[in-house]
């Protein structure tokens, strides 16, 4: 089974955020501020809720950037931070795949 998270890019009030839509069921999202020096804790939750979702499933990130958003740096940095995020999950789900056996 694989899931794909959506994951995207956009502004909330002054931030510039990334919002992780992670489960559907619980539909509370992981936001990621990257405006701020303090998302330390945002960064940990997030990590431990895909780290969590990697134990049952394949997931993949999927960038949507939000309709007029026009900062051009966060959007390319965004891509490349998803791109390199997709290859370390990888690693990790087979890492962990093969701790499972």
């Amino acid at each position: 089974m694989s899931q794909t998270i959506d994951v995207l890019l956009t502004v909330s009030g002054e931030e510039d955020v990334l919002i992780f839509k992670i489960d559907e069921e619980h539909p509370e999202d992981y936001y990621i501020e990257l405006n701020s020096d303090s998302n330390q804790m945002q960064l940990k939750e997030l990590f431990s809720k895909l780290l969590e979702k990697l134990i049952d499933t394949d997931i993949e990130l999927k960038l949507t950037v939000a309709e007029g958003y026009s900062k051009a740096l966060y959007k390319d940095v965004c891509r490349e931070y998803i791109d390199e995020l997709n290859s370390e999950i990888v690693n990790v789900k087979s890492q962990i795949d093969e701790q499972l056996k």
